[in-house]
């Protein structure tokens, strides 16, 4: 048996994404409610199916899957288009140890006709959790942290927190194709809250999956 845990963050971050994902899983699975209250066991042999990090941690018995390498063997699912657009990848600190979910990401944005980059710190690499965790890699970052030795971002200062994503989001940009508008691609909460408060243009890959992004005149 599956079962689809939806993520309360996502709903808040992308609402008609989460909705409209809600309502197509529904319809092949059972899903879950938030996964800290969702008192269900899976049994052995069941498969929580997560969009979120945090669900993750919190899906008792069975064993999980990330919702985007078991979306690509679906053959009935339809694509969106979006030809033309162009991403940079943030990947999460969280999934540094799930390769499976970084081959996931890209082969998904290929099937959504999206270009894509990567900064160097990506796949296992990964040194960012947006408002959860950051590894420093920059100058200012150091000095930005030096005071604040536990990584937990929300602990912060809020003007320490903006300036820490600020520096995330100068990063990612240096990634970017040359001629490309800078647009960031996220597939955790936590990583597009902040680098939204680092002042970056975000899509979340559920968003662009449900087909509810619509492209502004700066991302064409």
């Amino acid at each position: 048996m599956e079962v689809f845990y939806p993520s309360c963050n996502f709903a808040r971050i992308s609402p008609q994404a989460a909705k409209r994902m809600r309502q197509q899983m529904k319809a092949q699975m059972e899903v879950a409610g938030c996964c800290l209250r969702d008192p269900r066991v899976l049994e052995e042999g069941d498969v929580g199916l997560y969009l979120c990090q945090s669900c993750r941690e919190h899906v008792h018995g069975g064993s999980t899957e990330s919702l985007w390498p078991w979306l690509l063997r679906q053959g009935d699912f339809e694509w969106p288009s979006y030809e033309g657009l162009s991403v940079v990848i943030q990947d999460c600190w969280r999934d540094r140890d799930h390769p499976e979910v970084h081959e996931a990401v890209r082969e998904a944005l290929d099937r959504l006709g999206v270009a894509w980059a990567e900064p160097e710190d990506a796949r296992e690499r990964a040194t960012f959790c947006g408002t959860r965790h950051v590894e420093p890699r920059t100058e200012r970052q150091r000095e930005l942290m030096a005071d604040h030795p536990d990584p937990y971002v929300r602990k912060m200062p809020e003007e320490v927190q903006a300036e820490l994503m600020a520096e995330r989001v100068r990063e990612l940009e240096a990634a970017a194709p040359d001629g490309a508008p800078f647009l960031a691609l996220t597939y955790c909460n936590a990583c597009t809250l902040g680098l939204k408060l680092g002042g970056a243009p975000v899509v979340h890959l559920g968003e662009l999956v449900m087909g509810t992004r619509e492209r502004s005149r700066r991302e064409a």
